[in-house]
């Protein structure tokens, strides 16, 4: 049965690059280390899929478990601990208070009941503990968000922000997010990024008209994240 990542993903999006591991490298700065060195800390990827996100934060001195539900994501990394789960409808298969960190990109969006999935991460965090939650934003990703199938539900920054609320986070604070480490960098380049977004049609976010070979500074100036960020109460 063909993978739903080489499926659905193009190659270049979901390739061993550096992007994950730049992603990696700033969600550690600018979220996991605010309170202090968090080297040796215990951190749990929900969606951990080809573990790029796992080996990323790894070898940022975290110590990183994973969640995935699909079989040929589950037996890709023999020196982490990915176990299975249903997001939707099960616990998590981790004891209360375990993780200081929870980090999941591109998941909720695939996940009819929010609530489980929001309520066990809030119940694996230790108090104090900090979750990033990352999801498309569904207005600069409507043109092609129903391309892949198996999403289910869109989310906007009040939405996500709201939704984190109600289930007890604290701090809570949700921004638009650009996928590109360059502006990371230099935040003044969103006033470039804006620019390329109203002047570039959707159709040349692509090499080919098949999509899968993308120009990822047209693309990602388009295509925006929402980035939700929370606490655990002490």
């Amino acid at each position: 049965m063909p993978n739903y990542l080489e499926t659905i993903y193009s190659r270049e999006e979901f390739s061993e690059n550096d992007y994950p591991q730049l992603l990696c490298n700033q969600i550690f700065k600018k979220y996991y280390s605010i309170d202090g060195d968090a080297q040796g800390k215990k951190l749990l990827d929900i969606g951990s899929g080809k573990g790029n996100h796992l080996i990323g934060f790894a070898r940022l001195g975290l110590e990183p478990s994973g969640i995935d539900k699909r079989d040929e994501c589950l037996k890709i990394l023999d020196e982490f601990t990915i176990r299975e789960c249903d997001i939707e409808n099960e616990k998590f298969p981790y004891d209360d208070k375990t993780f200081d960190f929870v980090f999941s990109k591109s998941v909720l969006e695939h996940v009819l009941n929010a609530d489980n999935f929001i309520s066990e991460t809030l119940r694996v965090l230790k108090p104090g503990g900090i979750v990033v939650f990352m999801v498309p934003d569904f207005a600069s990703n409507s043109y092609n968000y129903w391309t892949d199938y198996t999403h289910v539900k869109a989310w906007n920054r009040m939405g996500l922000q709201n939704a984190m609320i109600l289930h007890g986070f604290q701090d809570v604070k949700a921004t638009l997010f650009t996928q590109l480490p360059m502006v990371w960098k230099f935040p003044w380049l969103k006033i470039v990024t804006k620019i390329i977004d109203i002047i570039s049609p959707h159709s040349f976010k692509w090499k080919d008209q098949e999509e899968t070979k993308m120009r990822p500074l047209i693309r990602f100036s388009k295509e925006k994240m929402v980035l939700g960020f929370g606490r655990k109460s002490k």
